[in-house]
């Protein structure tokens, strides 16, 4: 089999296959597009054009398309397979480390309750994404078990994180206290004085597209995730804790902070922090576990200058 076709039916077996394969639905988004705009453009592809295709798809996630399609050619039994040429990446900027101090001032910086968000991002596990942050609920928080024993860490579940995965995390007592009076305010305890409800940090507009929440609610979700991220990224991010830092912030910086602080200041293993964030390979891990240079600068302090 010399081309694949690539007609509407196909693209949509193609998306089917990944929904079975467990693909994430940001991921199966990302990729229905670029499936889309081959299906436009070519119709069908071959090693015969498949330069032709990977000059107009410069960017690293269109052209993992490529690989996805030679996946269920072989998953199928379909005698057909692109001869992809190595193609050079470039090399992952270091994220950026965010002191104690600076996460302080944001911590400060942003409105009850998203303070409370943030300090959510930072402090459960090794760092939770924000997407994660977004969809956690009451019920992921074991409540009970804390409740038994208030000085004690509670533990959350975080359902479907990147790659369709759960893990456990762990939250410390203080963040616990915090949270539960939160709970509180809201009136959100049952009559085990346990916290109920949906989303703890509703971002947005809370009527925001309902019409397609009853009608859709699995694409309302993934739909959300986008409309609260970009909430937060404006309304907390950029209006409150950029302003007070004088400078721009990434959200997943908090991540890779918490990261690299278990491993430089608490000596965390690597192998465990790599389960906290749930990261499949441990070379990912690493990445977000970059020796932070003002570490390096304070042992440095003491030496002889010339």
């Amino acid at each position: 089999m010399e081309t694949f076709g690539l007609d509407k039916e196909t693209c949509r077996d193609i998306i089917d296959w990944m929904k079975a394969k467990g693909y994430s639905i940001n991921t199966i988004q990302q990729y229905t597009y670029t499936l889309k705009q081959l299906s436009i453009n070519d119709g069908e592809i071959s090693n015969e054009n498949l330069r032709k295709v990977i000059k107009k798809f410069k960017h690293q996630n269109q052209r993992a398309v490529l690989y996805i399609i030679n996946n269920y050619c072989f998953d199928k039994g379909i005698d057909f397979r692109l001869l992809i040429p190595k193609i050079k990446v470039k090399p992952r900027k270091m994220p950026e480390i965010l002191s104690l101090e600076e996460i302080k001032v944001m911590i400060d910086s942003a409105p009850h309750p998203f303070n409370l968000a943030i300090r959510c991002l930072y402090n459960m596990g090794a760092g939770l994404r924000i997407s994660e942050i977004i969809k956690f609920s009451w019920s992921n928080i074991r409540w009970a078990d804390w409740l038994s024993n208030q000085e004690n860490y509670g533990i959350a579940l975080i359902k479907s994180g990147k790659g369709s995965k759960d893990r456990v995390v762990n939250i410390p007592s203080n963040l616990m206290k915090d949270l539960y009076s939160y709970a509180k305010e809201q009136n959100n305890l049952n009559e085990n004085q346990i916290p109920t409800g949906g989303m703890i940090f509703p971002m947005g507009n809370s009527e925001w597209k309902q019409e397609l929440k009853e009608t859709n609610l699995d694409q309302w979700k993934n739909e959300y995730i986008r409309h609260a991220y970009n909430w937060f990224r404006y309304s907390i991010l950029h209006k409150c804790c950029e302003k007070a830092l004088n400078k721009h912030i990434k959200i997943h910086s908090l991540r890779s902070s918490r990261a690299t602080y278990l491993y430089e200041i608490e000596k965390v293993p690597i192998e465990r922090i790599q389960l906290l964030l749930g990261h499949s390979s441990i070379a990912t891990t690493m990445i977000y576990t970059k020796v932070n240079p003002v570490s390096t600068f304070e042992m440095l302090k003491n030496t002889k200058e010339l």
